[in-house]
């Protein structure tokens, strides 16, 4: 019998369908003892949250039998080696789960960790194409003319033609490039390697090493970081980097926060040097009140939630966890395994 321990909150439906997968499968949920949703299909719960004292001693005492862990629980990520000692594999509720397997000390143990790769890359897709409309079509114009009730014939733009640089040839890349081509966009893509049997040349017409950053970046009128956060991909927007790009370019990040020198950023809107920027991610979350992107007329700004879709999401999250627990179950290998040299 293979114990199951759901840490994070799930609709009943969702662990009834999990419940089902095998009966060789013993799952543990308790919804009092994670926590509550801040709206539907959240994960994480109020940051003021606490346990009881009963609740606590109950909740360990799930996790000492734990075989298979749904999310890295609430308080006990860093001390989880030793809470869980039975701990074969741990299922993440996010795709960018390197670094909090590397706060859980699982780098070096026999734990697997898997991510959810490829269940926000439809919403964060989706962000990208309404920030590049939103910007080709001059939204803001439009906006700031209706509230001054101005009637002002301008032209406008077209993203047909124009050249998309996807920093990131990943599940949210490729969902990204799927979208973009329709538009008529051309698409350059950027991953760390490139073959010449890449399925990444399935979604770009041109592709770039990451070594080679600049020549892409160069000859873009869009660009879009996907990058997870890991010490390879530390600042690697940096102000050298951006300075590279062409005047007038416009930058999105649906990535992690960290890939990208936010001072740098900063300087480059204010100059004109980037025409605009959408961003769903932040060095710092929460963005700090004094941080001057509050303060920029020309960025999209997004509180790390584009993505929370809770109909889609939550669906996929269940369907992911359900194929791999049968995986685990035949001893087969698991979707979405996380690579921890690299941190995703």
């Amino acid at each position: 019998m293979v114990t199951v321990v759901i840490s994070s909150y799930f609709e009943e439906e969702h662990v009834e369908r999990i419940r089902a997968v095998d009966e060789r499968l013993r799952v543990l949920y308790r919804e009092d003892l994670v926590p509550p949703p801040r709206w539907p299909g959240d994960h994480v719960g109020p940051t003021e949250w606490r346990r009881s004292k009963d609740g606590e001693e109950e909740f360990l005492a799930m996790l000492e039998e734990a075989e298979v862990l749904y999310d890295f629980p609430r308080s006990h990520v860093k001390d989880l080696v030793r809470v869980a000692p039975k701990l074969r594999w741990v299922q993440a509720s996010i795709a960018g789960a390197g670094e909090i397997a590397e706060k859980a000390g699982l780098l070096n143990t026999d734990v697997v960790v898997t991510t959810a790769r490829g269940v926000y890359s439809g919403p964060l897709a989706e962000f990208v194409m309404m920030a590049l409309l939103a910007h080709v079509k001059d939204l803001e114009r439009l906006r700031l003319d209706k509230a001054d009730k101005r009637w002002r014939e301008a032209h406008t733009e077209t993203l047909r033609g124009k050249t998309l640089c996807v920093v990131g040839m990943g599940n949210i890349g490729q969902a990204l490039a799927e979208r973009a081509q329709p538009f008529g966009m051309r698409i350059v893509g950027v991953k760390r390697t490139v073959s010449e049997d890449d399925a990444a040349w399935d979604y770009a017409e041109e592709l770039y090493a990451t070594r080679n950053l600049h020549l892409a970046l160069q000859k873009s009128d869009y660009v879009v970081v996907t990058l997870p956060g890991t010490p390879e991909t530390y600042h690697l927007l940096d102000a050298e980097t951006i300075s590279a790009m062409k005047r007038g370019a416009y930058f999105i990040n649906v990535g992690r926060g960290k890939v990208v020198d936010e001072r740098a950023l900063v300087k480059a809107l204010q100059s004109g040097h980037l025409s605009g920027a959408a961003l769903d991610v932040f060095e710092e979350e929460p963005l700090p009140q004094e941080s001057p992107l509050w303060d920029l007329k020309n960025l999209i700004l997004s509180p790390h939630s584009t993505d929370n879709v809770p109909g889609l999401t939550n669906e996929l999250q269940t369907q992911l966890f359900c194929d791999n627990l049968r995986r685990y179950l035949d001893n087969e290998p698991l979707i979405n395994e996380l690579n921890k040299k690299l941190l995703y």
